[in-house]
Protein backbone atom coordinates (compact mmCIF):
# COMPACT_ATOMS: atom_id res chain seq x y z
CA UNK A 1 0.00 0.00 0.00
CA UNK A 2 1.30 3.67 -0.55
CA UNK A 3 0.16 6.67 1.43
CA UNK A 4 1.95 10.16 1.69
CA UNK A 5 3.25 10.87 5.45
CA UNK A 6 -0.19 12.71 6.92
CA UNK A 7 -2.20 9.67 5.78
CA UNK A 8 -0.03 7.10 8.39
CA UNK A 9 -1.42 6.18 11.43
CA UNK A 10 0.57 6.39 14.74
CA UNK A 11 1.86 2.79 14.66
CA UNK A 12 3.04 3.19 11.17
CA UNK A 13 4.54 6.56 12.15
CA UNK A 14 6.72 5.18 14.93
CA UNK A 15 7.93 2.42 12.25
CA UNK A 16 8.35 5.17 9.46
CA UNK A 17 10.86 7.14 12.51
CA UNK A 18 12.53 3.78 12.98
CA UNK A 19 12.82 3.30 9.01
CA UNK A 20 14.49 6.81 8.76
CA UNK A 21 16.57 6.34 11.63
CA UNK A 22 17.65 2.64 10.92
CA UNK A 23 21.12 3.28 9.05
CA UNK A 24 22.38 6.63 10.92
CA UNK A 25 24.68 7.20 13.82
CA UNK A 26 22.70 10.31 14.47
CA UNK A 27 19.21 9.44 15.15
CA UNK A 28 16.48 11.99 14.67
CA UNK A 29 13.61 12.53 16.90
CA UNK A 30 9.57 12.32 15.36
CA UNK A 31 9.94 15.99 15.98
CA UNK A 32 12.75 16.23 13.62
CA UNK A 33 11.21 14.19 11.36
CA UNK A 34 7.49 16.21 11.26
CA UNK A 35 9.10 19.36 10.94
CA UNK A 36 11.30 17.88 8.00
CA UNK A 37 8.54 15.97 6.38
CA UNK A 38 5.56 18.95 6.79
CA UNK A 39 7.72 21.43 5.09
CA UNK A 40 6.41 23.65 2.29
CA UNK A 41 9.13 22.12 0.48
CA UNK A 42 7.34 18.50 0.07
CA UNK A 43 3.79 20.43 0.51
CA UNK A 44 3.28 20.13 4.17
CA UNK A 45 3.79 16.11 3.88
CA UNK A 46 1.43 15.50 0.77
CA UNK A 47 5.01 14.86 -1.21
CA UNK A 48 6.53 12.10 1.21
CA UNK A 49 5.40 8.87 -0.38
CA UNK A 50 5.70 6.08 1.88
CA UNK A 51 5.24 2.16 0.96
CA UNK A 52 3.93 -0.19 3.84
CA UNK A 53 2.47 -3.50 4.67
CA UNK A 54 1.30 -4.60 7.58
CA UNK A 55 4.33 -4.82 9.81
CA UNK A 56 6.63 -2.98 8.02
CA UNK A 57 8.16 0.06 5.78
CA UNK A 58 9.20 -1.40 2.43
CA UNK A 59 10.30 2.27 1.06
CA UNK A 60 9.63 5.54 0.98
CA UNK A 61 10.65 8.75 -1.54
CA UNK A 62 10.25 12.84 -1.15
CA UNK A 63 9.03 14.83 -3.84
CA UNK A 64 9.74 18.15 -3.55
CA UNK A 65 6.66 20.12 -5.18
CA UNK A 66 7.50 23.90 -4.55
CA UNK A 67 9.03 23.99 -7.87
CA UNK A 68 5.92 23.12 -9.30
CA UNK A 69 3.65 26.43 -9.47
CA UNK A 70 6.67 28.26 -10.29
CA UNK A 71 9.09 26.24 -12.98
CA UNK A 72 6.68 23.15 -13.56
CA UNK A 73 9.42 20.78 -12.08
CA UNK A 74 9.45 18.48 -9.36
CA UNK A 75 12.19 16.74 -7.99
CA UNK A 76 12.29 13.21 -6.31
CA UNK A 77 14.84 12.48 -3.81
CA UNK A 78 15.84 10.23 -0.92
CA UNK A 79 14.02 7.26 -2.91
CA UNK A 80 14.98 4.40 -0.18
CA UNK A 81 13.91 1.01 0.01
CA UNK A 82 14.05 -1.00 2.76
CA UNK A 83 17.08 -3.57 2.59
CA UNK A 84 14.90 -6.54 3.63
CA UNK A 85 12.34 -6.20 0.74
CA UNK A 86 11.93 -9.08 -1.21
CA UNK A 87 11.09 -7.83 -4.43
CA UNK A 88 12.96 -4.33 -4.27
CA UNK A 89 12.41 -3.34 -7.90
CA UNK A 90 8.35 -4.02 -7.83
CA UNK A 91 8.70 -1.47 -4.73
CA UNK A 92 11.39 1.06 -6.54
CA UNK A 93 8.54 0.75 -9.54
CA UNK A 94 5.43 1.50 -7.21
CA UNK A 95 7.30 4.59 -5.67
CA UNK A 96 8.28 6.20 -8.68
CA UNK A 97 4.73 6.35 -10.19
CA UNK A 98 3.08 7.30 -7.06
CA UNK A 99 6.25 10.01 -7.14
CA UNK A 100 5.26 10.87 -11.28
CA UNK A 101 1.59 10.95 -9.81
CA UNK A 102 1.72 13.24 -7.35
CA UNK A 103 4.12 15.70 -9.18
CA UNK A 104 1.84 15.94 -12.17
CA UNK A 105 -0.76 16.62 -9.46
CA UNK A 106 0.80 19.55 -8.83
CA UNK A 107 1.59 21.24 -12.46
CA UNK A 108 5.10 19.33 -13.12
CA UNK A 109 5.92 19.20 -16.40
CA UNK A 110 9.37 17.99 -15.92
CA UNK A 111 10.18 15.45 -13.26
CA UNK A 112 13.65 14.74 -12.18
CA UNK A 113 14.97 12.05 -9.82
CA UNK A 114 18.09 11.78 -7.71
CA UNK A 115 20.24 8.89 -6.21
CA UNK A 116 23.21 7.07 -6.22
CA UNK A 117 21.68 4.17 -5.17
CA UNK A 118 22.51 0.78 -7.35
CA UNK A 119 19.46 -0.75 -7.31
CA UNK A 120 17.63 2.00 -7.78
CA UNK A 121 20.11 2.91 -10.80
CA UNK A 122 19.71 -0.35 -12.47
CA UNK A 123 15.65 -0.54 -12.16
CA UNK A 124 15.69 3.23 -13.66
CA UNK A 125 18.02 1.76 -16.80
CA UNK A 126 15.39 -1.49 -17.13
CA UNK A 127 12.49 1.25 -17.44
CA UNK A 128 14.62 2.67 -20.33
CA UNK A 129 15.49 5.78 -18.39
CA UNK A 130 19.17 7.40 -18.74
CA UNK A 131 21.32 9.74 -16.74
CA UNK A 132 21.19 13.14 -17.52
CA UNK A 133 23.19 14.85 -15.36
CA UNK A 134 24.86 14.72 -11.76
CA UNK A 135 25.75 16.66 -8.72
CA UNK A 136 29.67 16.16 -7.69
CA UNK A 137 30.91 17.02 -4.44
CA UNK A 138 34.60 19.03 -5.42
CA UNK A 139 37.35 20.38 -3.32
CA UNK A 140 39.65 22.88 -3.32
CA UNK A 141 43.47 22.45 -3.16
CA UNK A 142 45.69 25.50 -3.73
CA UNK A 143 43.63 27.86 -1.20
CA UNK A 144 45.98 30.57 -1.80
CA UNK A 145 43.48 33.70 -2.35
CA UNK A 146 44.03 35.24 -6.24
CA UNK A 147 41.84 38.17 -5.82
CA UNK A 148 40.88 40.91 -3.84
CA UNK A 149 37.85 39.28 -2.18
CA UNK A 150 34.35 41.29 -2.69
CA UNK A 151 32.57 42.79 0.35
CA UNK A 152 30.15 41.39 2.69
CA UNK A 153 27.21 41.82 4.32
CA UNK A 154 25.95 39.83 6.99
CA UNK A 155 22.08 38.89 6.67
CA UNK A 156 19.48 40.34 9.38
CA UNK A 157 15.98 41.02 9.56
CA UNK A 158 16.64 44.36 7.74
CA UNK A 159 17.99 43.01 4.35
CA UNK A 160 16.20 39.68 4.19
CA UNK A 161 13.63 40.94 1.76
CA UNK A 162 16.93 41.79 -0.55
CA UNK A 163 18.60 38.46 0.45
CA UNK A 164 15.17 36.55 -1.00
CA UNK A 165 15.14 38.55 -4.11
CA UNK A 166 18.94 38.37 -5.09
CA UNK A 167 18.94 34.58 -4.56
CA UNK A 168 15.91 34.12 -6.48
CA UNK A 169 16.97 35.70 -9.56
CA UNK A 170 20.65 34.19 -9.58
CA UNK A 171 19.15 30.06 -9.25
CA UNK A 172 15.68 31.48 -11.30
CA UNK A 173 17.64 29.46 -14.41
CA UNK A 174 20.24 27.29 -12.56
CA UNK A 175 19.31 23.12 -13.10
CA UNK A 176 18.07 22.49 -9.38
CA UNK A 177 17.52 25.34 -8.24
CA UNK A 178 14.91 25.98 -5.68
CA UNK A 179 12.84 29.04 -5.13
CA UNK A 180 13.90 30.62 -1.56
CA UNK A 181 10.72 31.53 0.57
CA UNK A 182 10.37 33.94 3.21
CA UNK A 183 9.93 31.30 5.66
CA UNK A 184 13.47 29.87 4.60
CA UNK A 185 14.74 33.27 4.73
CA UNK A 186 13.23 33.99 8.29
CA UNK A 187 14.81 30.78 9.39
CA UNK A 188 18.38 31.56 8.33
CA UNK A 189 18.29 34.98 9.77
CA UNK A 190 17.52 32.90 13.26
CA UNK A 191 20.05 29.92 12.64
CA UNK A 192 22.64 32.01 11.36
CA UNK A 193 25.74 31.18 13.75
CA UNK A 194 29.92 30.56 13.77
CA UNK A 195 29.35 27.98 11.50
CA UNK A 196 26.43 28.78 9.61
CA UNK A 197 26.53 32.07 7.68
CA UNK A 198 24.24 33.84 5.26
CA UNK A 199 25.73 36.82 2.92
CA UNK A 200 25.12 39.34 0.55
CA UNK A 201 28.16 40.29 -2.05
CA UNK A 202 29.20 43.95 -2.77
CA UNK A 203 30.39 45.42 -5.72
CA UNK A 204 31.07 49.27 -6.12
CA UNK A 205 28.10 49.33 -3.98
CA UNK A 206 25.84 47.15 -6.32
CA UNK A 207 24.09 44.05 -4.64
CA UNK A 208 25.62 41.77 -7.12
CA UNK A 209 24.77 38.33 -5.27
CA UNK A 210 24.68 35.82 -2.41
CA UNK A 211 27.51 33.52 -0.54
CA UNK A 212 26.31 31.17 2.04
CA UNK A 213 28.58 28.42 3.91
CA UNK A 214 28.55 26.09 6.58
CA UNK A 215 31.12 24.58 8.61
CA UNK A 216 30.63 20.58 9.83
CA UNK A 217 33.74 18.75 11.60
CA UNK A 218 36.21 21.27 10.20
CA UNK A 219 34.86 20.89 6.73
CA UNK A 220 33.51 24.53 5.31
CA UNK A 221 30.82 24.33 2.20
CA UNK A 222 29.78 26.84 0.48
CA UNK A 223 27.17 28.53 -2.34
CA UNK A 224 26.65 31.32 -4.09
CA UNK A 225 25.29 33.48 -7.31
CA UNK A 226 25.29 36.14 -9.09
CA UNK A 227 22.21 37.85 -10.06
CA UNK A 228 21.51 37.67 -13.80
CA UNK A 229 22.25 41.32 -14.41
CA UNK A 230 25.99 41.02 -12.93
CA UNK A 231 26.90 38.50 -15.01
CA UNK A 232 29.83 38.27 -17.77
CA UNK A 233 31.38 40.76 -15.99
CA UNK A 234 34.11 38.86 -14.58
CA UNK A 235 32.40 39.08 -10.87
CA UNK A 236 31.74 35.26 -10.63
CA UNK A 237 35.61 34.98 -10.01
CA UNK A 238 35.69 37.57 -7.78
CA UNK A 239 32.77 36.08 -5.89
CA UNK A 240 34.71 32.46 -5.90
CA UNK A 241 37.53 33.81 -4.48
CA UNK A 242 35.46 35.59 -1.50
CA UNK A 243 34.44 32.50 -0.56
CA UNK A 244 37.77 30.41 -0.38
CA UNK A 245 39.32 33.66 1.82
CA UNK A 246 35.87 33.64 3.95
CA UNK A 247 36.60 29.81 5.09
CA UNK A 248 40.20 30.51 5.19
CA UNK A 249 39.58 33.12 7.85
CA UNK A 250 37.55 30.93 9.57
CA UNK A 251 40.42 28.25 9.18
CA UNK A 252 38.26 25.27 7.70
CA UNK A 253 40.45 22.37 7.26
CA UNK A 254 38.68 21.84 4.21
CA UNK A 255 36.84 23.90 1.67
CA UNK A 256 34.24 21.92 -0.58
CA UNK A 257 31.29 22.47 -2.91
CA UNK A 258 28.68 20.61 -4.57
CA UNK A 259 27.39 21.74 -8.50
CA UNK A 260 25.44 20.28 -11.27
CA UNK A 261 27.81 19.04 -13.60
CA UNK A 262 24.65 20.31 -16.34
CA UNK A 263 25.41 24.18 -14.88
CA UNK A 264 28.79 24.12 -17.24
CA UNK A 265 29.87 27.52 -16.58
CA UNK A 266 30.16 26.71 -12.75
CA UNK A 267 31.69 23.60 -13.47
CA UNK A 268 34.04 24.89 -15.46
CA UNK A 269 34.92 28.16 -13.30
CA UNK A 270 35.18 25.57 -10.76
CA UNK A 271 38.19 23.47 -12.05
CA UNK A 272 40.39 26.43 -13.90
CA UNK A 273 40.35 27.22 -9.75
CA UNK A 274 41.43 24.41 -8.91
CA UNK A 275 38.48 22.06 -7.39
CA UNK A 276 38.91 18.38 -7.69
CA UNK A 277 35.90 15.81 -7.61
CA UNK A 278 36.21 13.92 -4.72
CA UNK A 279 32.41 12.16 -4.39
CA UNK A 280 29.24 11.67 -6.34
CA UNK A 281 26.36 12.85 -4.64
CA UNK A 282 23.45 11.76 -7.04
CA UNK A 283 22.80 11.12 -10.17
CA UNK A 284 19.70 12.80 -11.91
CA UNK A 285 17.05 11.15 -14.33
CA UNK A 286 13.96 12.34 -16.03
CA UNK A 287 10.81 10.56 -14.82
CA UNK A 288 8.83 11.58 -17.46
Amino acid sequence: MIKNYLELNKCEEERFLQFINRNKIDKISFHDMDKKFKSEEFDFGNGVIVKVNEENIIGMASVVLKECSKKGIAYVIKLDINEGAEDKKSAICEIVEESKSTAKKYGAKKIFLGTKDETVIKTLNALNMERQYSAIRMALENRRVKYTPLNLIELSEQNNKEYLIIYNDAFKEVTNGATLTEDEVEEYTKNADEDNGYYIAIMNNDKIGFLQFNIKDGVGEFDLGLIKAARGKGYGKLILETAINFLNEKKAAEINLVVITKNIVALDMYKKRGFKEVELVSEWFQLD
